[in-house]
């Protein structure tokens, strides 16, 4: 019997962690404003995809910076790339959603200017998780309950929070380019500085439950 809880036990154990990932952060280019998430997954292949979308996003940035000083001779005063993990959930699917965040801040300007990117992945196959699993191709929820259920959430939010929209920020055309699960399987969209609000209220996080 004691051998069967044991077994028992172990399987538990492997089964809640199977696919989940493990993360560490690293430098890109030994430069310590520029931080990046390693992300090891049990399948060889699923961690190459994942890793190189994350190596994209950093070369992408890098070279941003560089073309704006060489053909726009905009100097760079401060730049920096970060991250975080909002979901890591084992599951039927496990999904991973990081949150990248890059900044710039040139020389002149009022201020700095950043940029939010979310991606989810399935662990166990490394393939970005698109809006499509939670519409009619996926869960069957339509693109436009989405966005009405979006518009709402952030209206609610604006007013709980005295956050001023823009006169034509709703109701809403169309989705935020960037989502992400939370730790409770919320899913959440992200507004870019400006696209919904002025710059002092940074970015809109809207957590449509």
């Amino acid at each position: 019997m004691r051998k069967i809880i044991l077994v028992m036990m172990m399987w538990l154990i492997w089964t809640s962690s199977a696919g989940a990932a493990t993360i560490e952060s690293a430098y890109y280019h030994d430069n310590k404003n520029w931080i990046y998430p390693i992300v090891h997954v049990a399948n060889a292949e699923a961690e190459r995809k994942i890793s190189y979308k994350i190596q994209e996003n950093m070369d992408g940035f890098v070279k941003g910076l560089t073309y704006d000083a060489q053909y726009h001779k905009r100097n760079v005063l401060e730049s920096s790339m970060n991250y975080e993990v909002a979901c890591n959930e084992t599951g039927g699917t496990v999904i991973l959603s990081i949150i990248a965040t890059n900044s710039r801040y040139y020389e002149g300007a009022a201020h700095p200017m950043s940029y939010k990117r979310a991606w989810n992945f399935n662990t166990s196959t490394g393939n970005r998780i698109g809006i499509n699993y939670l519409t009619d191709v996926g869960e069957g929820v339509p693109v436009q309950q989405i966005i009405d259920r979006l518009s709402a959430k952030l209206k609610e939010k604006a007013a709980r929070e005295g956050i001023k929209l823009f006169d034509d920020a709703l109701p809403l055309k169309k989705l935020p380019d960037d989502f992400y699960w939370d730790e409770n399987l919320h899913v959440h969209f992200i507004f870019q500085q400006y696209e919904i609000v002025p710059y002092v209220y940074g970015f809109i996080d809207v957590d449509i439950d």
